[in-house]
């Protein structure tokens, strides 16, 4: 048995509403209050896949069957290095590539930066959170109706084995500690904005080209950090206020660069 709490339910159901709601919502104020180019949100999605999910999965799973890898794999502070590094070259390499191609001609409607942002930030929120977080729902819901063990009959034991520890989470956790996931996402979200802003301007104004590798550092030194606290013991709660903390000074650096460069009055 497995004893799922109606205030678990509630807080799943908040998360998938919500995280569902944020692309949305994002797409709507872009789209309807700045008159940005739909396409720019949808760039933004698809860069997000090509880049982070397809292309540097590629290069990971060539790195990892590697002696190379092996010893990366063994040492925290290589593994976030290199795993930082490769997010930030990656998606931000996304942004320079799209913005100084496809969407080149919308250099002067700078607002299309933010809504690319949306499509990039979007996206991630439903692949790696949204589903996550239906899924856990799903097995609450079958929990609840008394129907876990039946579920886990019908399953081979690598998966069964993955459901139960889900279950087990679900019934033994708190059920606010799961708000740290949604929390964490819209952190996401601030980031690829900043990061967007950044490349953004980078690309725009040629003396202003370095914005795009410091968009780069940026981005791997965040997730270095968050995976290095992660493996030492550190409260998901701190972690947290330490990346809203770094969100904030991202985005403060962002709206500096956006004073000082845009063209479009805020």
């Amino acid at each position: 048995m497995y004893p799922v709490s109606n205030h678990m339910v509630a807080v799943l159901v908040f998360n998938v509403l919500v995280s569902i709601s944020i692309p949305v919502l994002l797409f709507i104020v872009f789209k309807k209050r700045y008159g940005c180019m739909v396409r720019s949100f949808f760039y933004g999605a698809a860069t997000f896949v090509i880049f982070a999910l397809v292309l540097e999965q590629i290069v990971h799973l060539l790195v990892f069957r590697s002696a190379v890898g092996a010893t990366i794999g063994q040492n925290i502070w290589l593994y976030a290095l290199y795993g930082g590094a490769m997010a930030g070259l990656f998606e931000e390499s996304g942004r320079f590539i799209v913005f100084s191609t496809l969407m080149k001609k919308r250099m002067d409607r700078d607002h299309d930066a933010l809504m690319f942002a949306s499509g990039h930030g979007g996206i991630e929120v439903i692949i790696i959170f949204t589903m996550a977080m239906a899924v856990n729902l799903y097995y609450a819901v079958m929990a609840k109706l008394g129907r876990a063990d039946l579920l886990l009959a019908s399953m081979a034991t690598p998966q069964r084995m993955g459901v139960e520890a889900v279950l087990t989470s679900l019934s033994t956790t708190r059920a606010p500690f799961y708000l740290l996931g949604l929390v964490e996402r819209c952190i996401a979200v601030v980031l690829h904005m900043s990061f967007s802003v950044l490349v953004w301007f980078g690309v725009k104004e040629r003396p202003r080209r370095y914005l795009y590798p410091l968009a780069i550092l940026l981005h791997a030194a965040v997730d270095a950090t968050a995976v290095v606290l992660s493996q030492s013991g550190v409260s998901a709660l701190l972690i947290e206020l330490l990346l809203i903390l770094l969100s904030v000074l991202y985005a403060l650096l962002a709206r500096h660069v956006w004073r000082a460069r845009s063209a479009v009055p805020e």
